[in-house]
């Protein structure tokens, strides 16, 4: 059993690193709407050490995630072999919640290898350019989406983990999770019905 809440700690402390990635991806988007600042700060950021020690950190901190996830998954899957007679709300199919999340796995990957290929020295034409294809756009979309189903559940069990299961918790979750992946959402859309 200890062994078992080290392993949430774990995946936890993990997936607050990927949060506050995604937070400084995303403040980091928007300045999109500038290109000169836009492309001033990835030239920066483009520099040899800092991305390549996010860009391991992130993988590390992935990779942690993903492997806690299974072996979690494994231990509830042993001790329990018959459902729950009744289910507080909404509940997804085992299959389809594998199905999304290697989605997500995927829709990360590529984006990653995606943004490792841009030119550094224009960052900013280079978005305009993908997210100016439909298919791109589309792409993305779905996997803000899962995204979005993903960190909100997240999100809901740490409330839960800390004893906090009113509705005012959920509206939070559900809040900070849309300010988050809206604003993932925000340039690529912007891009491909206002600029192209």
């Amino acid at each position: 059993m200890r062994v078992m809440q080290l392993q949430k700690r774990l995946m936890a402390i993990a997936g607050i690193v990927m949060f506050a990635y995604l937070v400084f991806h995303m403040l980091t988007n928007l300045t999109f709407f500038s290109e000169v600042l836009f492309n001033d700060f990835y030239a920066w950021y483009n520099t040899g050490f800092i991305r390549y020690s996010v860009l391991v950190l992130f993988i590390a901190v992935i990779a942690i995630h993903v492997r806690t996830a299974l072996k979690i998954r494994q231990v509830n899957a042993k001790a329990r072999v018959i459902d729950y007679a009744r289910h507080d709300g909404f509940k997804m199919p085992a299959k389809l919640v594998t199905i999304s999340v290697l989605f997500l796995l995927a829709f990360i990957v590529i984006h990653m290898v995606q943004t490792l290929l841009f030119d550094t020295f224009d960052p900013y034409q280079e978005m305009r350019d993908l997210f100016q294809s439909f298919w791109m756009l589309g792409f993305y979309m779905a996997g803000l989406f899962v995204l979005t189903m993903h960190l909100q559940h997240s999100l809901a069990n740490v409330f839960q983990t800390l004893g906090k299961t009113d509705f005012t918790c959920q509206y939070i979750a559900w809040a900070v999770t849309l300010t988050v992946t809206g604003g993932l959402a925000i340039v690529p859309l912007y891009i491909y019905f206002g600029l192209s």
